[in-house]
């Protein structure tokens, strides 16, 4: 039979496939996972079709009467998510404002915490609210690429991509293998910020608590996520753009003060980046050497080469030769203030770099005997670096 067939057809696949995943060769998963997923719905498919068709031929099958009558109700099965349920957010707000521990609450130990160092798992809507907040207010860190992958576990990455090509009617083109010639591996680096009890310890109202103490881990998360993606070091915190050793050596160029508001300066600097990256490209500096040497430069006939213009909401919007500005008051240093040979500003498309965390933040309430004090903290595990630093330009001062 021809059911019988293709699927026994689909089963070899099947077998195949997994060879190909347990081989330790390099495999393009997303493909694997559509095929698969392909394979799977068309296997059920075909497996019904077969027992319809036994059905009918033991006579089982019967005509369809649509009755008036309304069925009992039966409870619907739905997943439940223990941390957002009424019972452990108040249990939560308890253990935040007053310090009491309860049975409802899910202690938790991360991979890099000694055994004494238990936090609480935040709520689902608080955590939700955390992120949410978080990529409003973040103007780099929205713009990165966030993963959540196992730490330790390289991750291939490619050189090339695939490459679309015409065929005639009653073809089709092969099969294009990526090539891989080099691998990212994120580690386990803890984020901690001290959270101000004081701002939610008077709240008593559970909305008003949730918001209050989202609003106060999210800003302070953001802005030790924004510094680290520029200026991290890699130890103990992830690799910022700035200190990453893979970008290009031809990539990093001096750039003199007396230079800086030169438009012929940046037309050679916005052509470092290799044209292949420059689509979302982005320039990163300081906002005094925004508004100082850019904001105002005109070009050989006069004409204004920055551009600042306001969207419905009001925020202003900078651009400058086709580029959008991210100005920034700390991280980067002004080229009149910076020291020789530090990063004033830099061109990057930022979502070729990866945040690594299930951002599974968890929060400490405990007493320090030595400062006399309660100390409440939320912790998150995260890593990230750069998974392509070839569209970088790092301007430094000469």
């Amino acid at each position: 039979m021809a059911i019988n067939a293709r699927l026994g057809e689909i089963a070899a696949r099947k077998v195949e496939i997994r060879g190909q995943l347990t081989s330790g060769n390099a495999v393009e998963l997303e493909q694997i996972e559509a095929e698969l997923k392909a394979l799977e719905t068309e296997e059920t498919e075909l497996r019904r079709r077969m027992a319809m068709a036994q059905r009918i031929q033991g006579n089982e099958v019967e005509t369809r009467v649509v009755t008036t009558a309304q069925k009992p109700e039966t409870p619907e099965d739905r997943m439940v998510d223990r941390y957002d349920t009424a019972e452990y957010r108040k249990a939560f707000m308890d253990y935040v404002t007053r310090g009491l521990k309860s049975d409802k609450l899910e202690y938790r130990i991360d991979q890099t915490t000694e055994l004494g160092d238990i936090g609480a798992v935040i709520p689902t809507n608080i955590l939700n609210r955390i992120v949410e907040k978080m990529e409003e207010s973040g103007r780099i860190w929205s713009r990165v690429t966030k993963t959540s992958v196992k730490g330790g576990v390289q991750i291939p990455v490619s050189s090339a991509k695939p490459v679309a090509t015409w065929v005639a009617a009653g073809q089709m083109s092969g099969k294009q293998k990526k090539t891989v010639d080099g691998t990212i591996m994120f580690s386990y680096h803890k984020l901690q910020c001290r959270v101000a009890v004081e701002l939610v310890t008077g709240t008593v109202a559970l909305p008003i608590f949730e918001t209050t103490l989202s609003e106060n881990i999210a800003e302070a998360m953001v802005k030790s996520f924004d510094e680290a993606i520029l200026l991290g070091s890699g130890v103990g915190e992830p690799l910022g753009i700035a200190k990453d050793p893979s970008v290009p050596a031809g990539q990093s160029v001096s750039v003199a003060a007396a230079d800086f508001s030169k438009y012929e300066t940046w037309t050679k600097l916005m052509g470092k980046v290799p044209r292949k990256y420059r689509s979302g490209v982005v320039l990163i500096m300081n906002d005094g050497d925004w508004t100082s040497h850019i904001e105002g430069m005109v070009d050989a006939n006069g004409q204004p080469v920055a551009r600042v213009t306001y969207g419905l909401t009001g925020d202003a919007q900078e651009r400058f030769l086709g580029r959008e500005v991210i100005a920034i008051e700390d991280y980067l240093p002004s080229i009149d203030t910076a020291d020789v040979g530090d990063v004033v500003a830099i061109l990057v498309k930022l979502p070729d770099y990866m945040v690594n965390s299930n951002m599974a933040i968890t929060y400490r309430r405990y007493f320090d005997e030595d400062k006399d004090e309660w100390v409440s903290k939320a912790t998150a595990i995260a890593d990230g670096k750069l998974a392509d630093p070839n569209g970088v330009v790092l301007i430094t001062k000469k």
